[in-house]
C-alpha cells in the first residue's frame, strides 16, 4: 500500500506538472510557445526546493503559535524533516498534532494557488509552477506511512490520536524535555516519566530518545552504574541513527 500510494504521488506530480507547462504554453506567458515551456519548467525546478522550504516552515510558523519550536533539518537527498521542541510541557498532544498539520495545510494552500492561477486571468499562470510538487508533499505527507528516513506528518497525527505506544512514549519524551529546558533538574523529573511506559520498538526515534534521558537522568542523580547502563544501550541504538 506504501509503495503503491508513493506511485500515486508521483504519477499525481507528473499529471500536473505537464498539464500546468500546456497551459502555460497556450497563454505563450513569455511571448512564445517555446520559452513559455522552458521558463515553466525552469521554474517548476526552483518550486522543488521552495516548496520543501514552505512545508517545513508550516510546521515552524504554526509551532510557534502554540509554543512549539520546529527546527528543521533540509537535505538535499531524502526527505527533510524538523525536531519538534515544546517550551511547555501543557496540553502536548493538541498542540504537536497542529504543529504536524502545520507542512500540510502550508501545501494545500500552495496547491490552492496554484489552482487559481489555472483559472483566473488576472492571476499569472506561471504560478501555478508551485502547484506539481506542493501536491506531491502534500500526498506523500497525508497518509499514514512510515518510510526509512521517517513518519509522515499523517502517521505523527494518527498515530497520537489513536493513541498508539510509540505517541505515548513520545509525549512523555516531549513532557520530560519541555520540563528539564524550562528550569526543572534532570534529577528532580518524575521517574514514572521515565519509566511506566509501553514497550515499543528498539529501532523507534522515540525509544532511542528515551534510552538518552534515562541516561541523563541516570548521570544527574549520580547513579553511575545504571548511568553506564544506558549509555552502553543509548551506543547500541545508534545504528538505527
Amino acid at each position: 500500500m506504501k509503495r503503491f500510494w508513493f506511485l500515486i504521488s508521483i504519477a499525481a506530480f507528473l499529471a500536473l506538472e505537464g498539464y500546468c507547462a500546456y497551459a502555460c504554453a497556450m497563454q505563450k506567458v513569455f511571448n512564445s510557445l517555446t520559452v513559455s515551456i522552458i521558463m515553466f519548467f525552469a521554474l517548476s525546478v526552483v518550486c522543488i526546493p521552495l516548496s520543501v522550504v514552505l512545508h517545513e516552515l508550516g510546521h515552524m510558523l504554526f509551532g510557534a503559535t502554540v509554543k512549539i519550536k520546529a527546527v528543521p533539518q533540509f537535505k538535499l537527498m531524502g526527505a527533510s524533516s524538523c525536531t519538534i521542541i515544546p517550551k511547555t510541557d501543557k496540553n502536548l498532544k493538541g498542540r504537536i498534532i497542529f504543529t504536524s498539520l502545520g507542512g500540510l495545510i502550508v501545501n494545500a494552500l500552495c496547491i490552492a494557488l496554484g489552482i487559481v492561477a489555472l483559472t483566473v486571468e488576472a492571476v499569472p499562470v506561471h504560478i501555478s509552477a508551485l502547484l506539481p510538487f506542493s501536491a506531491y508533499l502534500f500526498l506523500l505527507n497525508a497518509m499514514p506511512f512510515g518510510y526509512s528516513e521517517g513518519a509522515t506528518d499523517g502517521l505523527v497525527v494518527c498515530e497520537l490520536v489513536r493513541g498508539d505506544d510509540s505517541s505515548k512514549v513520545m509525549l512523555n519524551v516531549l513532557k520530560v524535555q519541555a520540563q528539564v529546558l524550562g528550569g526543572k533538574p534532570f534529577e528532580e523529573v518524575d521517574e514514572s516519566l521515565l519509566f511506566d511506559v509501553p514497550q515499543i520498538a528498539e529501532d523507534d526515534i522515540n525509544f532511542i530518545s528515551l534510552t538518552e534521558l534515562r541516561y541523563e537522568y541516570f548521570k544527574a542523580r549520580g547513579d553511575n552504574e545504571n548511568a553506564q547502563k544506558y549509555k552502553q544501550r543509548l551506543d547500541e541504538l545508534k545504528k538505527y541513527l
